[in-house]
């Protein structure tokens, strides 16, 4: 034993990285193991740790978590090894950029772990030469990816062409049948089987008789009796399950039945194209279509469907739509707030519009349209005093005989409420000075702000508290405010309102703030950058 460890001392550690794209490789695992052991063994190296991504395509390193954990690792400093060991050029990646590739290897060279091919033909002494067959030897591999690529993409056309079935989930009322290279029937696929021989084809038939009346149940509800699509899915959900057995039905999922030409015995393909791994929309023109089986539904009832389809979809707004519909919408009302447009029948709701434009004061310059000024923070501020301000409070009470956000928002004459709350601390603190009687109980936003105005600091803690009290609509509604507030959204947004919970209470009730974002329809840079900040600062403090 001691001898041995004498021997180990004048090895050096090093990490093997190995990447299989597909099972039939001849690159296996195994095989790259023994290639790389022989390497180590001839040029004194001990492989001490090993990284793999498993059929992992070499195009991107999204999808690869092996090579990403061993950057990590490499770039944190503490990596107990220092050499990465990989097959050859290609192993390492096929990236379409050659100098994405020499960019990682670089990196890793930088921290002091230098990467090793070990079945190339040049030296890995770092020289010129080694240089320059490295950078052919990547601008090969991407090219072998590209040409692989429109192969398999002309092959499938071809195939799909003849009827056979190229990938993707098996919808309800069919099912997969396996066939020779002949075209005679061999068996049923299951859920999750694939077919074992590559001379093997994949063709479809009609699945189970309760299926197939499910279907056709499920396009005479959507027809004839003119039903919703979620409504559809709660009635299946209760009747029809998948190959699996699992419940699944949901709006996209019927939506997707009810518009398949499957069903009509046509299959689609190719309708987008996902070459060197980037998806993209085919025109219907380059589409490829076939006749693989006997329809389960009648043409017309079918042809129906897709009508109303057509009919129910909402269609974008154009730019000279929208500038129209605010002209308009202007003309009758003679002025425009975020109340009016979202109450328009034929505009989008202001809050999208918000999110489309950067805010409503963009919107409103389509046609020219500037706010009133009194509606502005700064000109609130210069116009009224503290008690003047009040007695605008009071106005409000007698007119309507309650005070509260809403009625505070309704009235165009003054700033929102969020200026009062501003301006005294909270609402609530503004209503005692104005000699107002307490907030109702039952309005959450207004018991929240009386909560949070009772401390100077309005401690986080307490605005969390609170914040369980609200819905996830009524958590998601705060968003769309802020954004016709402010025209965008950000974390420091949502701190500095009062009337909501803070951040953490939100990335705690949907995952994180880009998830609450992404529900009212707002995506922007920006939230990534504070999220990430998010995750430095918390991950420093762990």
């Amino acid at each position: 034993m001691k001898k041995r460890s004498s021997q180990a001392q004048g090895l050096v550690p090093a990490a093997q990285y190995l990447r299989m794209s597909t099972e039939h490789q001849r690159f296996s695992f195994d095989n790259q193991r023994a290639a790389i052991s022989a390497y180590a063994l001839a040029d004194g190296y001990e492989v001490v740790a090993t990284y793999e991504d498993p059929a992992k395509s070499g195009l991107t390193l999204k999808k690869r978590p092996g090579l990403k954990k061993l950057l990590g690792d490499v770039l944190a400093g503490d990596a107990p090894f220092r050499a990465i060991l990989v097959l050859d050029v290609s192993r390492w990646g096929r990236f379409q950029d050659a100098d994405q590739a020499a960019h990682y290897e670089y990196m890793c060279r930088e921290a002091g772990v230098p990467v090793r091919y070990c079945s190339e033909a040049f030296d890995n002494d770092g020289g010129g030469m080694a240089s320059i067959v490295k950078q052919m030897k990547r601008v090969m591999a991407a090219e072998y990816s590209r040409e692989l690529s429109t192969k398999v993409s002309r092959a499938q056309r071809q195939q799909a062409g003849l009827g056979y079935k190229q990938g993707g989930t098996t919808v309800v009322g069919v099912r997969r049948q396996l066939v020779d290279r002949h075209g005679r029937p061999r068996k049923l696929l299951k859920a999750g089987e694939r077919k074992a021989l590559a001379a093997e084809r994949v063709a479809w038939i009609a699945g189970p008789p309760e299926e197939v009346d499910m279907v056709r149940r499920a396009f005479r509800m959507f027809v004839h009796d003119e039903m919703r699509i979620t409504a559809i899915a709660h009635e299946l959900n209760g009747h029809c399950k998948d190959e699996r057995g699992r419940r699944f039905w949901t709006y996209d999922t019927v939506r997707h039945m009810l518009s398949n030409e499957i069903y009509i015995g046509t299959y689609v393909f190719g309708r987008r194209r996902s070459n060197l791994g980037q998806p993209t929309a085919s025109p219907s023109e380059e589409w490829i279509k076939a006749r693989v089986m006997e329809p389960i539904l009648e043409p017309a009832l079918f042809a129906a469907s897709v009508a109303r389809l057509q009919n129910i979809t909402r269609r974008p707004y154009s730019d000279e739509q929208i500038t129209a519909g605010l002209a308009r919408l202007l003309d009758e009302k003679g002025a425009l707030t975020a109340k009016i447009v979202r109450e328009c029948p034929y505009l989008p709701s202001d809050g999208r519009l918000a999110v489309r434009y950067g805010g409503l004061d963009n919107v409103y310059a389509l046609i020219g349209y500037k706010r009133p000024a009194r509606r502005q923070y700064l000109s609130f501020r210069a116009l009224y005093t503290d008690e003047e301000a009040l007695d605008q409070l009071r106005q409000v009470y007698r007119e309507n005989g309650a005070i509260s956000q809403r009625l505070i928002n309704l009235n165009t004459a003054l700033p929102n409420a969020r200026h009062f709350a501003d301006r005294f601390g909270s609402l609530p603190a503004a209503y005692r000075q104005a000699g107002l009687p307490p907030v109702p109980t039952g309005d959450l936003k207004e018991s929240f702000a009386t909560i949070a105005g009772t401390a100077t600091a309005r401690p986080s803690k307490r605005r969390y508290r609170v914040g369980r009290q609200l819905d996830d609509t009524q958590l998601l509604d705060g968003l769309r405010r802020l954004i016709r507030e402010h025209g965008y959204l950000s974390e420091a947004v949502i701190e500095s309102d009062i009337h909501l919970p803070n951040a953490k209470h939100y990335r705690e009730r949907f995952g994180s703030l880009m998830a609450a974002y992404d529900k009212v329809g707002f995506a922007s840079a920006r939230g990534d950058i504070v999220e990430a900040g998010f995750r430095r600062r918390r991950g420093s403090r762990q």
